[in-house]
C-alpha cells in the first residue's frame, strides 16, 4: 500500500472508532462536555483514611529523599537507602499505630530495629566520606 492509501485508511479507522485527530481535537470546546462518567485522574475517588494519608506522607517524604542522586555511584548508592532505610522506618512505625495483626506488628517492630542499626551504618559511612 502506498504511503497517501495508508494515511488515508488509518484516517478513516480513526474517523469509524470516533477518535479525533490532533487539529480535530483543538476545535471542540471540551469544557462543556459532561466528563462525570471519566477518570480523569484529578480528583480523589475517596477520602483517604488517616492511615493511607499517614503511609502516604511517608512515602512521598522516601521518595522525596531518594530523587537527589549524586554522580558517585558509592555515595548514591547509601544516601539513597539511607532515605529507603528511614522510609522504612516511618512506614514501620505507621503500622504500629494503626495496625491490629500481631504479625505485620511484630514485623514492624523487627524492621525498625535492623533498619535503625543500618541507618547508623550509612550514616556513619556518608559522615567519614563528608557526604552527610
Amino acid at each position: 500500500m502506498k504511503a497517501p492509501t495508508l494515511l488515508a485508511a488509518a484516517a478513516l479507522l480513526l474517523a469509524a472508532c470516533g477518535a479525533e485527530t490532533p487539529a480535530q481535537d483543538a476545535a471542540v470546546d471540551h469544557s462543556t462536555m459532561d466528563h462525570s462518567g471519566h477518570d480523569m485522574g484529578g480528583e480523589t475517588k475517596a477520602e483517604l483514611t488517616e492511615a493511607q494519608a499517614a503511609y502516604k506522607a511517608v512515602n512521598d517524604r522516601m521518595h522525596a529523599g531518594m530523587a537527589d542522586i549524586p554522580a558517585n555511584a558509592d555515595v548514591a548508592f547509601m544516601q539513597g537507602m539511607l532515605a529507603h532505610h528511614k522510609g522504612a522506618v516511618e512506614m514501620s512505625e505507621v503500622a504500629l499505630k494503626y495496625a491490629n495483626d500481631a504479625e505485620a506488628r511484630d514485623l514492624a517492630t523487627r524492621v525498625i530495629a535492623a533498619q535503625k542499626a543500618e541507618i547508623a551504618e550509612m550514616e556513619a559511612w556518608l559522615k567519614a566520606r563528608g557526604a552527610l
